[in-house]
């Protein structure tokens, strides 16, 4: 069975679009998505299609996602923090763009997924199993790799929300971390996905990475008056986070 990771769109449609095209070259049996569809992009509608397109096998909530369950219509979100300020912009942004029901699908997608193929397992979240804003970086120990799964009968995890891709084994376990499609903060401003290849006991693991029209979705952004242009310009041209108000998680 060959599986498509996709995750971290986070509004960026172009970038997207261009995933969806090799993607499909990819010939994958299924396809699941990991969450943060929408926020910080211009185009949280153009990648909801899409996803919709796609027809995942399952897609999974993230942090930002979350917010379209947390909050009514932005009244009753009190900032902490200019980071926290930020993100109401964003989300005030997507509502005004977002039908009702695509707000409320956006925000009651599950937060995790086991995935079974004969005597293979796999668990799927954002971040982790125990929140959606978990930070496991590709430099983690191998404890905190472990932390990853809830059942001991998982061969693999696969999560996004760092926006990192890697591949590692922590204690006889596949972990996966697919990147981010959007807004890629490791370095290679690529759009950035996963195919894996499961042969009975046997895995392979590929990390994709695909060019896109990084000038046409900032143009898009500011044609939009998309709050805090800048920074998403910033982070799509040079791969890295640009969001640190505090030095705080992504």
């Amino acid at each position: 069975m060959r599986l498509a990771v996709i995750s971290d769109t986070h509004g960026n449609a172009i970038a997207f679009e261009a995933v969806v095209s090799d993607l499909r070259q990819q010939s994958p049996d299924a396809i699941v998505f990991l969450g943060d569809l929408v926020m910080r992009g211009p185009q949280p509608v153009e990648c909801l299609d899409l996803l919709h397109s796609l027809d995942p096998l399952v897609s999974v909530r993230g942090n930002h996602d979350n917010y379209f369950s947390r909050y009514r219509d932005g009244s009753d979100w009190l900032p902490k923090n200019d980071k926290d300020a930020m993100n109401l912009r964003q989300f005030m942004y997507n509502k005004k763009l977002l039908s009702a029901d695509e707000q409320h699908w956006i925000g009651h997608l599950p937060t995790e997924y086991v995935f079974n193929i004969e005597d293979f397992q796999a668990e799927l979240y954002h971040a982790s199993p125990h929140s959606l804003g978990t930070i496991i970086w590709p430099w983690a120990t191998e404890d905190e790799l472990d932390s990853l799964h809830k059942e001991d009968s998982t061969q693999m995890v696969l999560f996004g929300h760092i926006h990192h891709a890697f591949t590692r084994n922590a204690k006889g376990r596949l972990i996966v971390n697919c990147g981010s499609i959007g807004l890629p903060f490791d370095g290679d401003n690529r759009a950035s996905y996963s195919i894996i290849d499961i042969h009975g006991k046997n895995i392979s693991t590929q990390i994709r990475r695909v060019s896109y029209d990084i000038e046409k979705v900032i143009r898009i952004a500011k044609d939009r008056s998309m709050p805090d242009t800048e920074l998403f310009e910033q982070a799509v041209r040079k791969a890295v986070f640009t969001y640190s108000f505090n030095k705080s998680a992504v």
